[in-house]
């Protein structure tokens, strides 16, 4: 079925013009935010990015990236930005590589994808490293650890800046897509949505399928997986994309052909940013 296209103004618009600017050398982007100061006595030091155009007085939806094993959550960022031809801007501040990918994550009216809102990005702070699910245990103290981090970077930013509250996702692939679908199903009252690639989406509530279906009446979530990944990997993403279908929770899967483990490919991730941003269309 063909996809609704929606026009982008005020991120192609935006977003064009800062990543020319960026890349002619002269953009600085906006204020970097830096880490975010504590709140609720658990300190906060995600790094929050603005997007081109940033209005103080608008409620903006929350992006989080997690990271993935061996790497911190802005290898995506760069990661993307070595796909368009953009490595060199691996050692510039984050809000210009974030800048400079906007258009990418906009396709043109061919595409047919509707337009992502825009969106503040927080980058989950720390590296993910494989000892972080080296065990049941380790994996478990890992998702806490995430879980407090990431409900205290939520916190912060909403006391920094206007958010819509409706409208805070996370996003990974590898561990940071096991940790976004595990933290979304644990966290309904602050997380919507996630963006989950190249993971087993493998955690489970203990409650069962019922559970999840409660747990995420109000989320959408937006799986991928590549097709050259293992073919473990894969099964595994399916029967959870399979059990999102039978409770009826909100979601896309996408297999990719010739992809392996790695972030979907940026038109991919524009539809997924699109797909979890979307106003809740579920009552509470």
């Amino acid at each position: 079925m063909a996809k609704p296209h929606l026009p982008a103004p005020w991120l192609r618009r935006a977003a064009l013009g800062a990543a020319a600017l960026a890349l002619a050398g002269c953009y600085r982007g906006p204020p970097p935010t830096g880490p975010v100061p504590s709140a609720g006595g658990v300190a906060a030091t995600g790094t929050v990015l603005l997007p081109p155009g940033y209005d103080p007085g608008r409620a903006y939806p929350v992006v989080e990236l997690l990271p993935p094993t061996g790497n911190t959550a802005g290898t995506m960022l760069q990661i993307y930005l070595s796909r368009v031809g953009l490595g060199r801007l691996y050692r510039d501040p984050p809000e210009r590589q974030l800048a400079a990918l906007l258009p990418y994550l906009v396709p043109d009216s061919a595409g047919g994808y509707p337009t992502p809102p825009p969106f503040l990005v927080i980058l989950a702070r720390g590296r993910g490293s494989a000892d972080d699910y080296g065990s049941a245990a380790a994996w478990q103290a890992t998702i806490e650890r995430y879980e407090r981090e990431v409900r205290a970077d939520l916190r912060a930013v909403a006391a920094q800046r206007r958010v819509d509250a409706s409208r805070f996702v996370v996003a990974g692939f590898s561990l940071g897509g096991d940790l976004a679908w595990a933290l979304t199903l644990r966290n309904p009252d602050v997380l919507h949505g996630a963006i989950v690639m190249a993971s087993r989406a493998t955690y489970r509530l203990a409650g069962g399928e019922a559970a999840v279906a409660a747990a995420l009446r109000r989320a959408r979530v937006y799986l991928t997986m590549g097709t050259a990944d293992i073919a473990a990997r894969r099964q595994l993403a399916l029967a959870a994309a399979a059990m999102l279908d039978r409770v009826g929770v909100a979601h896309e899967f996408r297999l990719i052909p010739g992809v392996g483990h790695e972030p979907a490919p940026l038109p991919t991730f524009a539809e997924a940013l699109s797909f979890v941003l979307r106003p809740a269309s579920n009552p509470d």
